[in-house]
């Protein structure tokens, strides 16, 4: 009769089996380059259960999640990826777009921060074609005696939610001039969370644990079924019925006076002037989300949230301009003036403007600063 296997040897065999199975699983997931992965747009943005096979997955390692701005690009590296930016982009030490700058503004400089979206980034262009990179350029010329920085805080992807967390955690340290406020269609998005109930539910502070494991494609597997079930208890399924009632927007017009109204609040007590950006292109209708979303509720006879409205953003921003006693640029009536003029081409797509878009806005922005606003020393 053979002498029983140890017990230890019976664990380091099981172990060794196991390793064996999740690794030859790991191999295979990975080989079929597995597309689903537990990120922005299911557990943290609140979308709509999505088929599990267009879940986007994090391939780059760009990003990094951050607690209060719900991400942000890693600093120091050049983004190259063609399938996503035409043109390589650099990030720079502190995570934003463009150059080194230093943090302490140097006397006599009059710094200018640009707040805003994939539009203030600049997607599709290179580093100085966007328009903080041009109006630095043109103040520049312009006041060869005079130093000026405009530092680009433009985030692809980010809401004017965003923005204000940002500004708020930056505004101390940078000791800006002048903000330009430049937010569009990312807070008029849908979502089953908005924007400011993401950020109360923590759902972005992840553990070093958590994280590590996300590069694990049976951790996503295994998150992805979580957030399936989850969803599921909840009555929501690929059913437009069962979640087109419960949409709301991503920032609402109203959180989205507050944003601004909070930065301004910030802006008093530093001192600094600000300009808003009615950032919205005739390319686009007046509201994407709601024209989709009326087609597809038409379509599977579902229901739109009953507190749903149309988002007005050139009213809304009129408003804001109003109350805040704060200069107001339209860029959808100005673009939409200038396109129709013979051999003038302004835009990359329906929402984001070329170089030459980039400049105009800029140019736009030099006039309405040197007017008021950049004081000779």
């Amino acid at each position: 009769m053979p002498d029983p296997i140890p017990t230890y040897r019976k664990f380091v065999y099981a172990l060794a089996v196991l390793m064996i199975v999740f690794g030859g699983l790991e191999l295979i997931l990975r080989a079929e380059d597995f597309n689903f992965y537990f990120n922005f747009s299911a557990d943290l943005l609140g979308m709509p259960l999505l088929d599990l096979s267009r879940f986007r997955r994090v391939a780059n390692q760009t990003v990094e999640f951050d607690p209060q701005v719900f991400w942000k690009f890693k600093p120091d590296q050049i983004l190259d990826a063609r399938d996503i930016y035409r043109k390589p982009v650099r990030i720079n030490h502190f995570g934003f777009r463009g150059k080194d700058f230093p943090l302490e503004k140097k006397a006599g400089t009059f710094r200018i921060v640009c707040l805003g979206d994939s539009v203030t980034f600049g997607w599709s262009g290179a580093d100085e074609e966007t328009y903080p990179a041009q109006l630095e350029s043109i103040l520049q010329k312009n006041h060869p005696d005079r130093a000026v920085e405009v530092i680009n805080l433009g985030v692809t992807g980010y809401t004017s939610f965003q923005g204000k967390e940002l500004f708020l955690a930056w505004a101390e340290k940078l000791k800006p001039d002048l903000v330009i406020f430049g937010f569009g269609q990312n807070d008029r998005l849908p979502a089953l969370a908005s924007d400011r109930e993401l950020y109360d539910s923590r759902a972005w502070q992840k553990s070093r644990i958590d994280l590590a494991l996300s590069h694990c494609q049976i951790y996503q597997l295994v998150k992805a079924g979580v957030i399936y079930c989850q969803q599921r208890q909840q009555g929501l399924s690929l059913d437009p019925k069962t979640y087109l009632p419960r949409l709301k927007r991503k920032v609402s017009p109203e959180e989205y006076e507050k944003n601004f109204g909070e930065i301004k609040k910030v802006c008093d007590r530093l001192g600094c002037k600000m300009i808003l950006l009615n950032v919205d292109f005739p390319g686009l209708p007046m509201d994407p989300a709601t024209e989709s979303l009326e087609k597809l509720a038409k379509e599977s006879q579902a229901q739109l949230p009953a507190n749903w409205r149309e988002w007005d953003s050139l009213q809304l921003n009129r408003e804001i301009s109003s109350e805040f006693g704060i200069k107001m640029i339209d860029l959808r009536t100005i673009f939409d003036d200038f396109s129709g003029r013979e051999g003038i081409e302004l835009m990359i797509d329906n929402g984001h403007p070329n170089e030459q878009g980039h400049r105009l806005i800029a140019e736009l922005l030099a006039i309405s600063i040197e007017a008021e606003q950049i004081p000779d020393e």
